[in-house]
């Protein structure tokens, strides 16, 4: 009895260590991240240059991010995480270390739940201890922790957890009133990222490993499987499919929502740009190369370019180590029945990011697609390496000290990891350290070199890009736009225009091109380049100021003074649009507007000298005005 207590004791405050463990080896992993800026490469549409997500938590926002518009999808429909971008920029602005922080708190909620889920369900504390904290800190996990765009993937993760905590209260006294609270968390999840869509079926998982709910023939009794007596109502087969009806059905609702707004934004890649036979081989290839990377975490980058070619000898390896590992789970599921589930696991939540399907500039593999099924051999590592060494003499010293040997080299290399995400500049270098042929990389890292002045070394990763890449025509716009910046119009020009004959829909491209003729004098042709930017967006205020300037240069003084009269109702704050109409209408309110614009946008003590011009200009013509008067 005293024996009893005292157990009961230990174990309770061994899982507050546990916990303040996972906590702090996470935090000391990722104790710089609020020095980490927002990166160029999805950061931009997320955050930084989304005015609708930067305009905090309102009921027109959150009825923006549950829309289906074109800008409210530009990825795929995820409302839960555009709310969540929401309530950081309402706490915390565009501070981009608080975002970073609010990653780590989301991190080290998973990791929690992680450990307590397995060892609810299983009673193993030790393994389920080992899958949570090297699931905190292993490296593989860095991008989905240090890349604010990737709270998609946290927050669906947590729903996820949460998922799986509430099925486990369900399966011990399974009722209506607790089946509905376990679609609560399930639906949120999807609403986060349509990842879930497996997680009816890793629940029917849970059913024959840990839960034994499905019983196809007597599970071994180990206390590596279950150290308490199982509570766990066991029912028949179709019973527990027929269970996981309705949250399939919530999940094939939610992949075609999730393909419609695809569509709606233009992401789907063609069979006839990337053939289903190579999309077929790299998904082979990527599931061995994903546990290569979970053994071995070296080289990894934030983006693995997809393949030209793969070859065959690497196709059939793949597939020969996936159809060995296959065979020796089922050989084993009634011995050790956690191999079958974990490898399952593993292959069914990867699948739907395996590349087979592919939306928006889709890379060869994706450290942060890993971060679900990852768990799976996590399961195979923890229960398989504590049943194979239970039988060694030692096995007390033995176990934990493999256990924290792989748990710190794993922490020291996260944290080396997570430096690279400091800025775009550290990132996209490291990227191209480690990878071939990266045209993304060469490009977000000039967009990087191009804010921070570096406009020759800029140009020149655009040029490699394009030599990678020659038909991508956000390359050829950047490309022309810094070949503008050094005065190069000509070469800029030609650029320009071949990302409008690459993309004739693109209205960057066209704004960028009409900016270009300006510049050399080919007003007509700017303005119809201008116009069809317009119609593609109607809401670039720029357009309407430039488009304004060359018909009032044309003559066309009521167009002009229109499309002037469009900038500021876009954009009231757009002081050049008052400057601009100001002189055209020759009006005095409006001159007055005008003023008021740039005297509010600056500091009055120190007024910029273009700016200083153009108010002496407004008040010379103010006076003019008076006199004729």
């Amino acid at each position: 009895m005293i024996f009893s207590i005292t157990s009961s004791f230990f174990k309770k405050y061994l899982k507050i260590f546990i916990y303040f463990f996972l906590i702090v080896i996470t935090c000391i992993v990722y104790q710089n991240i609020h020095q980490y800026d927002f990166i160029n490469f999805d950061d931009d549409a997320y955050v930084t240059d989304n005015s609708q997500i930067q305009k905090g938590l309102s009921f027109q926002n959150i009825a923006w991010a549950f829309g289906f518009s074109e800008t409210a999808n530009h990825f795929y429909w995820h409302p839960v995480t555009w709310v969540s971008h929401m309530a950081d920029c309402q706490l915390f602005g565009l501070n981009a270390g608080m975002h970073h922080l609010m990653n780590v708190i989301f991190h080290v909620m998973n990791a929690l739940l992680l450990f307590v889920i397995f060892y609810k369900m299983t009673g193993a504390l030790w393994q389920s201890a080992f899958v949570a904290v090297v699931f905190a800190v292993h490296p593989i996990n860095v991008e989905s922790v240090a890349w604010v765009s990737e709270r998609k993937n946290l927050l669906s993760t947590l729903f996820w957890m949460l998922s799986m905590l509430a099925y486990a209260y369900y399966v011990k006294k399974p009722s209506a009133r607790r089946y509905f609270l376990l679609t609560i968390p399930f639906i949120l999840g999807l609403l986060a990222k349509p990842m879930l869509v497996t997680l009816p079926c890793v629940f029917l998982l849970m059913d024959f490993w840990p839960l034994g709910r499905l019983r196809l023939f007597p599970l071994p009794s180990s206390r590596h499987i279950q150290t308490d007596p199982p509570s766990w109502q066991s029912a028949p087969v179709h019973q527990l499919i027929a269970e996981k009806l309705p949250l399939l059905i919530i999940s094939f609702f939610s992949v075609g929502i999730s393909l419609f707004s695809a569509h709606m934004s233009r992401q789907i890649i063609s069979a006839e740009n990337i053939p289903l036979s190579l999309r077929l081989e790299n998904a082979v290839v990527s599931y061995v190369k994903y546990i290569g990377n979970l053994f071995c975490p070296k080289d990894l980058a934030v983006f693995y370019p997809f393949p030209d070619t793969i070859p065959v000898w690497q196709v059939v390896s793949a597939a020969v180590i996936l159809l060995l590992i296959t065979a020796a789970a089922v050989r084993l599921i009634q011995k050790a029945p956690y191999l079958i589930v974990g490898w399952l696991w593993y292959l069914g939540t990867l699948f739907p990011v395996s590349g087979i399907s592919q939306h928006g500039r889709w890379p060869e593999m994706a450290d942060r697609w890993a971060y679900i099924p990852e768990i799976g051999l996590l399961i195979i590592i923890a229960w398989g390496g504590a049943s194979l060494l239970a039988r060694l003499p030692g096995r007390r010293f033995i176990l934990p000290t493999i256990a924290a040997t792989v748990i710190t080299l794993l922490a020291l290399t996260a944290k080396y990891q997570a430096a690279y995400w400091e800025n775009s500049i550290a990132l996209f270098e490291h990227a191209l350290d480690v990878t071939k042929n990266n045209s993304v990389a060469h490009f977000n890292l000039g967009i990087a070199l191009t804010k921070t002045g570096k406009t020759d070394e800029a140009i020149r990763h655009y040029q490699r890009a394009l030599r990678i890449d020659p038909n991508h025509p956000d390359i050829h716009i950047n490309l022309g736009n810094a070949l503008a910046q050094k005065g190069y119009i000509d070469k800029a020009i030609l650029h320009l225009s071949a990302a409008v004959k690459i993309d004739d829909q693109n209205a960057t491209a066209r704004y960028n091109l009409g900016t270009a003729l300006a510049t050399v004098g080919r007003i007509d042709e700017a303005i119809q380049h201008f116009l069809a930017a317009l119609k593609m967006d109607p809401n670039n205020d720029k357009a309407h100021i430039n488009l304004g300037s060359l018909l009032a240069q044309k003559g066309n003084l009521t167009e002009a003074v229109e499309h002037l009269k469009a900038a500021i109702t876009l954009n009231p704050e757009n002081c050049l649009a008052y400057f601009n109409l100001s002189v055209i209408s020759q009006n005095i309110n409006t001159i007055n507007d005008a003023m008021a614009c740039y005297t509010l946008s600056v500091d009055t003590q120190d007024i910029p000298s273009d700016i200083r011009r153009k108010l002496e200009m407004l008040r010379l013509l103010k006076k003019k005005l008076k006199d004729e008067r």
